[in-house]
C-alpha cells in the first residue's frame, strides 16, 4: 500500500462547524497568518444572497480551510483504497492540500458578484488566476522560500504545481493525474472544494444536503483511463455510488435554484453590479507606491487586488464625495429594500425549445432583449439568466465519470462498469439544466397596463429569437 510519511511538526486544531475538529499542516498555517489570507475573513463567499437569507453571510475564509482538510482526507482515502498501484509522496499531498486551502485566495468583494461586475465592465477576468498570483505575491512577500524548503518543497517546481491544482490541470504530472481531480475536477465536476461548499452553503441557508462525500472518500480509488492513450491514472467510484453522485449534482441544482439564482438574489446583485458601475469611476484602490487603481483596474496588480474585501462597500456607503451620490443612492435602495421592478421568469423549454437545444450566447441574448425593451419603452430593464449546466451544456455528467465493480473473492484486479448510468439516473431538464431568462424594470412605478405591455413583448421576443 502507498504510504506518506507525516509531518512531525504539530500543526493547529481548528473546531470546523462543518466537519468539527481538523488539523492543518504548519506550513499551511504560514499563509493563513498572513494579511493577505486573512482578507477572505472579510469577502461573502455567497455574494449578496446574505440580502435575501439573511444567515447567507459566511466568508471565503472558513470554506478556503475547509477544502485544505478535506483535500488531505481525500488523499489519504485515495493511497488507501488504491494501495501499491499509486506513489503520492509527503510533497505532493502538501501541495494539493495548500491548492485547496489558497485556491479562492483571488477573489474579489462579494465573490462571484465581483467577476460579474467586471464583466458588465468589460473585463475578461476569473479568480483562479488571480489566487495564483496572490500565492506567488504572499510567498515572495513574506520570504516564505525557506518554510517550503523546510517541508522538501522546491519554489520553482512546487509552487507552480500548486497553480496546476489550482486551476485543474497542467504539465508537471502526467502519471498522477488524479491529483489535478482533487480541488478542481475539470474531467467530471467532482470534488472537495464542491463537497464543502455544498455542505457549508447549506448549512447556512437552511437547505438539506442528502448527499454523503465520506461514502464517496470510502468508496473511490485511482483507475488508468481507458479513453487515455498516456496510460492516466484518474479518480474512479464503485458503482453502487452512482445514486450517491446524482445525488450530489441534484444538491448543486437546488443550490442554484433555491439560493445562488434565485430571481431575488439575482436582483439584488444586478443592482448591486450597477452600483460598482456608476462608482468605478470616482474610487481608487491606493497601493504602497502611491499609484491608485480603480475598481476596474484593481485585479491588473496584485497588491491593489490584496486590498480589495467587501469593506469598499461601506467606504462608499459613508463617502463624503459628490461623485459617489448615484451609487450611494443605489446602495440605500438595496439597504432600504426597494429592489427593480420583477417583470418576469421566462423559462426557454417552453417558449422556444429550438435555442434551448442549441449552445447560444447567453450574453448576447440577454443583451438583444435589453436593447429592445428599451428602445420599445424608453425606460431601463435589467435582464438576467438561470441556466443550470451540471458542470456541461445539456449533458448528464454521470456520462463523464468512471465507476468500478466489487472485486471477485480472492480477485485484487479492478473491473471497471461500462453501464450507462447516466440513463439509469436521467436529470429532469426543469431541474438540472433549467433556462431561464429573467427581466426586472429599474423605474419602479409601472401601471399594470404597462406591465402586461412588457410581458408580452418579452414573450414575444424570445420566442422569436435565433442565435
Amino acid at each position: 500500500m502507498s504510504t506518506i510519511v507525516p509531518c512531525t511538526d504539530y500543526g493547529k486544531v481548528f473546531n470546523d462547524n462543518i466537519h468539527g475538529h481538523i488539523l492543518l499542516h504548519p506550513l499551511c498555517l504560514k499563509l493563513i497568518d498572513t494579511p493577505e489570507f486573512q482578507r477572505l475573513r472579510n469577502i461573502k463567499q455567497l455574494g449578496t444572497t446574505y440580502l435575501v437569507y439573511p444567515c447567507a453571510s459566511i466568508n471565503r475564509f472558513e470554506h478556503s480551510i475547509g477544502v485544505c482538510y478535506l483535500a488531505g482526507k481525500m488523499i489519504d482515502a485515495l493511497c488507501q483504497n488504491s494501495g501499491a498501484d499509486i506513489n503520492v509522496t509527503a510533497e505532493e499531498k502538501l501541495c494539493v492540500e495548500l491548492a485547496g486551502l489558497c485556491h479562492d485566495l483571488g477573489h474579489g468583494p462579494l465573490s462571484h458578484s465581483w467577476e460579474r461586475y467586471l464583466k458588465a465592465s468589460g473585463v475578461d477576468w476569473k479568480h483562479e488566476e488571480s489566487s495564483t498570483e496572490m500565492l506567488k505575491y504572499i510567498i515572495q512577500k513574506y520570504d516564505l522560500e525557506k518554510e517550503l524548503k523546510k517541508y522538501g518543497l522546491n519554489v520553482e517546481y512546487h509552487v507552480e504545481l500548486i497553480c496546476e491544482f489550482i486551476r485543474g490541470g497542467g504539465k508537471l504530472l502526467v502519471k498522477n493525474h488524479f491529483l489535478y481531480q482533487v480541488v478542481s475536477n475539470k474531467d467530471n465536476g467532482i470534488d472537495v472544494d464542491k463537497w464543502d461548499y455544498f455542505l457549508r452553503d447549506g448549512n447556512c441557508l437552511n437547505l438539506s444536503i442528502s448527499f454523503d462525500y465520506k461514502r464517496l472518500m470510502q468508496f473511490s480509488r485511482v483507475v488508468i483511463d481507458p479513453n487515455s492513450k498516456q496510460q492516466k491514472q484518474v479518480i474512479a467510484f464503485r458503482n453502487k455510488e452512482a445514486r450517491n453522485i446524482y445525488d450530489m449534482f441534484r444538491v448543486r441544482s437546488d443550490l442554484h435554484l433555491r439560493a445562488y439564482q434565485h430571481t431575488a438574489v439575482q436582483n439584488t446583485e444586478l443592482m448591486m453590479v450597477d452600483m460598482l458601475l456608476k462608482a468605478e469611476n470616482h474610487f481608487t484602490v491606493q497601493i504602497s507606491s502611491g499609484t491608485k487603481f480603480g475598481l476596474n483596474e484593481a485585479h491588473t496588480n496584485i497588491e491593489a487586488m490584496s486590498r480589495l474585501t467587501d469593506h469598499i462597500l461601506y467606504d462608499i456607503q459613508f463617502s463624503h464625495d459628490p461623485n459617489l451620490e448615484e451609487a450611494k443612492s443605489l446602495l440605500n435602495r438595496l439597504h432600504t429594500r426597494h429592489l427593480y421592478k420583477f417583470i418576469g421568469s421566462y423559462n426557454l423549454i417552453f417558449i422556444n425549445k429550438e435555442i434551448y437545444n442549441k449552445s447560444i450566447d447567453v450574453e448576447n441574448l440577454k443583451q438583444n432583449l435589453k436593447n429592445e425593451l428599451q428602445k420599445q419603452f424608453g425606460i431601463e430593464f435589467g435582464v438576467t439568466a438561470t441556466w443550470l449546466n451540471c458542470g456541461y451544456p445539456l449533458i448528464n455528467p454521470l456520462e463523464k465519470v468512471l465507476f468500478f465493480k466489487k472485486p471477485l473473492y480472492n480477485d485484487t484486479s479492478i473491473t471497471l462498469d461500462d453501464t450507462p448510468y447516466q440513463n439509469v439516473y436521467p436529470m429532469n431538464e426543469l431541474e438540472f439544466f433549467k433556462r431561464d431568462i429573467n427581466v426586472f424594470s429599474k423605474l419602479l412605478q409601472l401601471k399594470d397596463s404597462q406591465l402586461k405591455e412588457i410581458d408580452l413583448a418579452c414573450n414575444s421576443f424570445l420566442k422569436n429569437f435565433r442565435p
